[in-house]
């Protein structure tokens, strides 16, 4: 509990910190420099690092806020299906991140606060992992990799991506997006999240969305998911596994997000 409220603490003091400015400018300039947006993503499950975390549909809204390469995000899910915590929040997460752009690269450190209401809070304690993302973008096609740290209730549990991502915009309110993900963890990730007590390159994920741009600020996204694990002792623990909704090696998510970011 004490770890949720730091979170939120959290949460209120950069928001506050942010917002304040955005009105004192926009009111003495009628622009902000700011971005602000929000979304509504309803998806058949809840999958996370290619494992399921929902037995059913879920609902996952989040908004943000940015302004010189700084956001500021949170993101909730709430289950839809019948299971312990429907219909109530059941994963809040805060996250800063800071994005700098040299040419073709960019670099994008974060922090992540997971945080779980409505769970019980010795199995679901609130924890946070340190974010830090490279890409190189050759249009149509991005190089990235992404890599998470924990370092507050599983120190030293780490995950990491390498992945090749692609964008084309067909016409012109139209982009498709596609993407393929390698991910692979240490150890002490797998027994915290799984349990198995291995590092391995543990899951393929293909990931593709076409998003339709219903004015400037406005969008409507379906998207479809699909994970597969690789390592056969992390299989065999996920099928084994209390912790986790499914015991499938490979998974399916269908989604479709309405937002708007302005």
């Amino acid at each position: 509990m004490k770890h949720e409220v730091r979170a939120w603490g959290l949460a209120v003091v950069l928001a506050v910190g942010l917002a304040v400015p955005v009105a004192a400018q926009t009111e003495e300039n009628g622009a902000s420099g700011f971005t602000v947006g929000a979304e509504s993503d309803s998806n058949s499950r809840y999958l996370w690092r290619a494992l399921a975390w929902s037995q059913g549909a879920v609902w996952q809204p989040s908004l943000w806020v940015g302004r010189s390469g700084f956001e500021l995000s949170l993101w909730a899910n709430f289950p839809l299906g019948d299971e312990p915590t429907k219909h109530k929040f059941n994963e809040i997460d805060l996250r800063l991140s800071y994005a700098k752009e040299w040419g073709r690269f960019t670099f994008a450190p974060a922090f992540n606060v997971y945080s779980y209401p409505n769970q019980d809070k010795d199995e679901n304690p609130t924890t946070g992992e340190i974010e830090v993302m490279a890409a190189y973008a050759f249009d149509p096609f991005t190089i990235s990799t992404i890599h998470f740290l924990d370092v507050w209730d599983n120190p030293g549990g780490y995950i990491g991506e390498v992945a090749l991502e692609f964008e084309e915009s067909p016409a012109e309110s139209l982009v498709l997006s596609a993407a393929a993900r390698l991910t692979f963890g240490n150890a002490k990730f797998h027994s915290y999240y799984i349990p198995v007590d291995k590092a391995a390159a543990s899951a393929l994920i293909f990931e593709v969305g076409l998003t339709y741009n219903l004015s400037s600020a406005v969008y409507l996204r379906p998207h479809v998911e699909w994970t597969t694990l690789l390592d056969s002792e992390v299989k065999k623990a996920v099928a084994e596994s209390d912790w986790v909704f499914s015991g499938k090696a490979a998974l399916l998510n269908f989604g479709l997000a309405l937002g708007f970011e302005f």
